[in-house]
């Protein structure tokens, strides 16, 4: 029987960096026009209790 000895290639890992920052890029250029369309309206803070002063 022949024993499988699967060789990882020194570049896969840099290749897989690479692809994973091309996918990265890919989706920020497909929503980043939608990105800047998010409006997010802040509620006012809740005032605080003021302590009386001595």
């Amino acid at each position: 029987m022949v024993p499988l000895m699967l060789v990882t290639p020194a570049w896969l890992p840099l290749a897989m960096v690479g692809v994973l920052i091309l996918l990265l890029a890919f989706l920020y250029w497909s929503m980043h026009r939608n990105i800047n369309r998010i409006d997010i309206e802040d509620e006012p803070a809740p005032e605080s209790p003021v302590s009386p002063l001595d």
